[in-house]
């Protein structure tokens, strides 16, 4: 079986309850930790990934209908060096997308589960301020491949989603729900899966008690995501006709919260 049929039969990933290493690093951080570049201090062990998983169905849908925000990538990937300014720049577009942005439930704006879009005027849900955080980092100059949508889960069972920032002091959550910015370890969240560092539209494996060590397939540079390369050899029809943008709003609200889909 090739990789682009890989890509549509995985089976959805299980979800279970993951263990975390302790960090080297326990408490509040700023800007000023990072000053001393004279010795790199991790603040937390990089986070351990395992398999290609199938991609949020969400991120799939939108995807479909914006191909370019799903696009490159690259082969040899290198992690961001973190200084006070860039920490600084980090806070600054937490801060502000926690604080511009209305925390609205899909089914309220889109009459649907898991709809992922940049947040408008009206709003988004947790994948929606988290897709718009990393993309206000890569405006400034921030490379994709360490800024990872990252989805987990809470203690309550609820699916939710984050920006993990990957740096040479470790690997850190830009987080609705949570603004201080802390080390992944800190988080108090079960981690299932996020995109890969190679490619932004593969997906891998972040829950130890589903993980396996397995090469990934990673498609040359250049190629479309398998489940578009697909969609666009059936000629697939929109996958939600009559939202061609996912920017129109549901009529009616909804009770349900705001989650991110694990499956």
């Amino acid at each position: 079986m090739d990789w682009r049929k890989k890509f549509v039969v995985w089976a959805t990933l299980a979800a279970g309850l993951a263990g975390c290493q302790s960090p080297d690093y326990v408490g509040s951080i700023d800007a000023s930790f990072f000053e001393n570049n004279t010795y790199v201090h991790r603040v937390a062990a990089t986070m351990e990934t395992g398999q290609q998983v199938a991609a949020p169905f969400g991120y799939v849908g939108f995807c479909v209908r914006n191909p370019s925000e799903c696009e490159g990538g690259t082969d040899a990937p290198h992690v961001a060096v973190i200084t006070p300014e860039k920490w600084t720049e980090l806070s600054k577009v937490n801060d502000y997308v926690n604080s511009a942005v209305p925390q609205v439930s899909d089914v309220t704006l889109y009459d649907r589960d898991e709809w992922w879009a940049y947040p408008d005027a009206r709003g988004g849900d947790c994948e929606d301020l988290a897709m718009m955080k990393r993309k206000l980092l890569i405006e400034r100059g921030w490379a994709p491949e360490n800024l990872l949508i990252s989805v987990v889960r809470e203690w309550n069972g609820d699916g939710h989603a984050v920006l993990l920032v990957t740096t040479d002091r470790g690997e850190f959550v830009l987080d609705n729900k949570n603004w201080a910015i802390v080390a992944w370890a800190d988080a108090p969240y079960q981690w299932i899966k996020r995109q890969s560092r190679e490619r932004p539209f593969i997906w891998v494996n972040l829950d130890r008690r589903t993980m396996r060590t397995a090469q990934i397939e990673v498609p040359p540079l250049g190629e479309p995501a398998p489940f578009l390369a697909v969609l666009q050899k059936k000629d697939q029809p929109a996958l939600r006709p009559g939202i061609p943008d996912g920017q129109t709003a549901s009529r009616s609200a909804s009770k349900e919260k705001p989650t991110a889909a694990i499956n």
